[in-house]
């Protein structure tokens, strides 16, 4: 009897000198957070040994390629190229591994994935080969694999005479063309900064070097200038801790010159793998041209990439590079160049075009001789802790002819997936925990945005603006209430003045998957699209909150903090999106508008975290922004006007625009909550958005587990008095946020700031507590004996800490040391939020704004609004 155990069917493929798992793509989950997850898992990542997966700890060993058939006219197969991190804790797509492509085309013969089959380019007249067209979906560039294949069977043909430095054996040769893969990187060119040299300080001295992008992309720089001769081993490079730290900051600054990265130490997260350092030196032996030592990931490369190769080869033609000046003059002469590395060498076929105008040839020829073999077929078992990452079950069946076990289902992270579900969300469709969950959110916006109209100090300024926008509205139809305000006016504008109060006191939900406050775009378009739509019902309201909400928290958790890595604000740039779904469902809006307005929405999607520099009110208006512009896509996309394709998954659409760990880049989950639910679950079997927390402080999100665990220590110790020092340890997206200790987080001069600033929330927590402050906890800006437990303290970014993880460790003039640790603050999953408790906060600040007795009849109006109806609603809450 087999084991029944949750299973991927796998083939293990070595190509030249590396090795890959091979998976048909419809068997792993789609790209985002859960396809990261699973793959690192797979991988057995992080772990130098990757003890507990099928990785070799070895970088040319925790490789995966992902294979289907392809829709493009030109191309048999997409081929997507994912390395592996082996320490670290990420996966990066935007490149290619020449070696890996190498067994792209005997798996897709072999698997009966090319349907049309045209003779190849043989090297020896006795062998048949076929041609297999490669679409590499990290470069968008095409390759072509000329494949030895069995003329009795069809099947590719392992057995042959080529052999290739770095794998022992010999196998039949596979002809790798690379002609056309000039600009896969960055689509700047070959040289993508338009220069054949750029320089950089470089640990205290200035440093030359050669951005090429062919191929892939890789920074070309001199071994001597670097501190070596260029001939070592890659185990004494590797040992050479000075050494990696140069090639660290060469490929930071690099990468900074390219455009890949913002900060150079940052270049691991901002930028992963890629660009490639390879250092070149004169050759040693006359046999060859020139003498390489290839980094990626941190490591010296045993032999040389293939990516690597040809772009080796593509830069040598291009006079003036480094690569150029250290060229041996047979090398310059000679079509086959031959690149010596640590394993032996690698011989390129670079023909190019003689030089016009310009500095760059155009290239007849790049190609690479290879070897491939399929070491075995079977069934990979999913550790438990992914499992939740597939939308479908597995059996336990391996390959047959190609068919996969797996059944392939609309991935819910596309475009179309995400439109399918809003067009077609209906009423019975939400349970009862959800709409449960929805009034509840519901009431605390309320409560929040009342509140914002009495305590925040942008309010009668922002107000007085957009009231002079609405100057130029007829006023005919209907139009959609100010919370709190006495005033009706368009709706978009209703929705902006709305979406910006109900953000100002930052007391709104959260999403700690997405990093986002979902509500306050959602609920203030969905309420003045509610109000002034004669056709919406109650329950329209609900189940288009359900679907606002959903979308955004889904596309909030694929965006992870890696949109704030590039300086963008989740809020409002997954706040579009959500604010679209909820008017497109509740005008009942087709498939097609709704894709055409996410299309739209795409190019209004914005939201800069410049704010920080000087506490402005932007980051207010965001979701003010969001829900307006919403308006105007729905709109458009309802009158015919055809938005973007693919917004969400697009090369240039939301995931991979605004965030560094976006559908086809690298993603890293120790910058993201360890609760992360996987957006490849179906809709309507799980709902992210439940896992919205209720904020019971007015702040960043992020500083409230100190806050928490501030107040409980100040509470156990009083007697101890004023403590001697405090720690406060943060994972890395908080301390960024919150943490760093900069003057206006050390020393706040507005509500922003101190917003910002988990010092300041911890040293009020430590001396007035953290209940019954509300908003008054701003009065304390100026305060002396706030500043003086700021000085007491020390902020920590620590890699143990994920998402919103703290720990606070006091230690008291006498030498006591107390410490506690806070996995999650109140509101999230494992302590969620009730309607009782939300009810009290809800009259804690709208009592104030409405008197008692009004405030608890919104109460009751919102946990009955199915039957209050919108329109009673919103006359109570004006």
């Amino acid at each position: 009897m087999g084991r029944k155990n949750q299973s991927v069917p796998v083939t293990y493929i070595r190509g030249g000198t590396s090795k890959a798992l091979f998976f048909h793509e419809h068997d792993v989950p789609p790209p985002g957070i859960a396809r990261d997850r699973f793959l690192k898992r797979v991988m057995g990542t992080p772990d130098p040994l990757q003890i507990d997966g099928m990785g070799g700890s070895h970088i040319v060993t925790s490789k995966i390629a992902l294979i289907r058939p392809s829709e493009r006219p030109d191309a048999d197969v997409d081929y997507t190229f994912a390395q592996v991190s082996i320490n670290d804790d990420f996966v990066g797509y935007s490149g290619n591994c020449g070696n890996i492509s190498a067994g792209v085309g005997p798996f897709a013969i072999d698997e009966d994935l090319v349907k049309e089959k045209r003779p190849g380019v043989s090297m020896d007249p006795k062998i048949k080969t076929q041609e297999v067209r490669i679409f590499n979906t990290g470069t968008n560039k095409l390759l072509i694999s000329h494949v030895p294949v069995d003329p009795a069977t069809g099947n590719s043909l392992e057995p042959g005479h080529a052999s290739i430095d770095g794998c022992p054996g010999t196998g039949a040769p596979i002809l790798m063309d690379y002609s056309n893969v000039v600009g896969g990187a960055l689509n700047k060119g070959a040289l993508p900064t338009d220069s054949v040299i750029d320089t950089a300080i470089v640990n205290g001295v200035e440093i030359e070097f050669s951005i090429c992008d062919v191929g892939n992309i890789l920074i070309f720089a001199s071994a001597q200038a670097l501190g070596i001769q260029g001939n070592e081993r890659p185990g004494d490079l590797d040992k050479d801790a000075a050494l990696i730290a140069r090639v660290k900051e060469l490929r930071g600054k690099a990468a900074v010159i390219a455009g890949m990265c913002k900060d150079w130490e940052l270049v691991d997260e901002q930028s992963p793998m890629l660009p490639m350092v390879t250092l070149v030196s004169p050759s040693t032996d006359p046999e060859f041209h020139l003498q390489s030592r290839l980094f990626l990931d941190n490591k010296c490369h045993t032999s040389m990439a293939g990516t690597g190769s040809i772009c080796t080869a593509a830069c040598s033609r291009i006079p003036g590079t480094i690569v150029h000046r250290l060229m041996s003059e047979a090398g310059l002469q000679e079509t086959t160049l031959k690149i010596q590395h640590p394993s032996g060498s690698i011989p390129v076929v670079v023909i190019s075009k003689p030089l016009n105008e310009g500095k760059v040839p155009d290239f007849e020829t790049l190609s690479f001789v290879r070897t491939a073999r399929r070491i075995f077929d079977g069934n990979l078992y999913i550790p438990d802790n992914v499992k939740d990452c597939f939308p479908a079950v597995n059996g336990v069946n391996g390959h047959t002819n190609g068919v996969s076990a797996s059944k392939v289902g609309e991935n819910p992270i596309t475009t179309k997936g995400v439109a399918k579900f809003v067009s077609g969300l209906e009423y019975a469709d939400l349970t009862v925990e959800v709409q449960d969950k929805l009034r509840l959110l519901l009431l605390d916006y309320i409560g929040v945005t009342s509140a914002a109209t009495v305590f925040s100090e942008s309010a009668d300024s922002l107000t007085k603006a957009i009231k002079a926008l609405n100057a130029g509205y007829d006023g005919k139809g209907n139009q959609a209430s100010i919370i709190k305000n006495g005033q009706s006016w368009s709706a978009p504008l209703a929705a902006m003045l709305n979406g910006a109060l109900s953000h100002s006191l930052d007391f709104d939900d959260t999403h700690a998957g997405g990093a986002l406050h979902p509500g306050v775009s959602v609920v203030s378009a969905a309420l003045a699209e509610a109000e002034t739509n004669t056709n919406a019902s109650p329950q329209d309201l609900l189940t288009a909150l359900a679907a606002g909400y959903e979308v955004t928290c889904r596309l909030g958790v694929a965006l992870g903090n890696g949109g704030y890595v590039l300086g963008f604000h989740n809020t409002s740039t997954a706040g579009i999106f959500g604010a679209v779904a909820a008017i497109a469902r509740l005008r009942h809006a087709g498939v097609e508008t709704v894709e055409n307005a996410f299309g739209l929405a795409l190019s209004k999607a914005a939201g800069s975290m410049q704010y920080l520099a000087n506490g402005s009110w932007n980051k207010r208006l965001h979701p003010g922004f969001a829900a307006h512009d919403a308006f105007a896509c729905v709109t458009l996309a309802e009158s015919g006007v055809v938005g973007a394709a693919e917004p969400i998954e697009g090369r240039y659409g939301l995931l991979n625009l605004y965030s560094s760990t976006g559908a086809t880049k690298s993603s890293s989950s120790s910058t993201t909550s360890s609760s992360l639910s996987n957006l490849c679950l179906p809709f309507l079997k799980h709902w992210e958005f439940l896992s919205t927390a209720v904020k019971p402080y007015a702040s960043c999100r992020m500083t409230h587990g100190p806050i928490e665990l501030a107040a409980q220590l100040a509470q156990l110790h009083q007697a101890r008095g004023k403590p001697q020092s405090i720690k406060i340890s943060l994972s890395q997206t908080c301390y960024r946020i919150v943490g760093e200790p900069t003057d206006n987080k050390l020393r706040p001069q507005n509500v922003v700031d101190a917003q910002f600033s988990v010092y300041y929330q911890t040293a009020v927590a430590w001396l007035h507590g953290n209940s019954g402050l509300g908003w008054k906890i701003y009065d304390y800006i100026g305060d002396s004996a706030v500043h003086d437990i700021i000085d007491a303290m020390e902020v920590l970014s620590v890699d143990s800490h994920v998402g919103l993880e703290s720990s606070l460790e006091v230690v008291f003039s006498d030498g006591y040391t107390s410490q506690l640790h806070l996995r999650s603050p109140t509101g999230e999953p494992d302590n969620p939020s009730t309607w009782d408790n939300t009810r009290v906060k809800f009259m804690a600040l709208a009592t104030g704004v409405y008197g008692e007795a009004q405030a608890n009849k919104i109460c009751n109006a919102v946990k009955d609004v199915q039957n209050v109806g919108v329109r009673r609603l919103m006359e109570l809450v004006r």
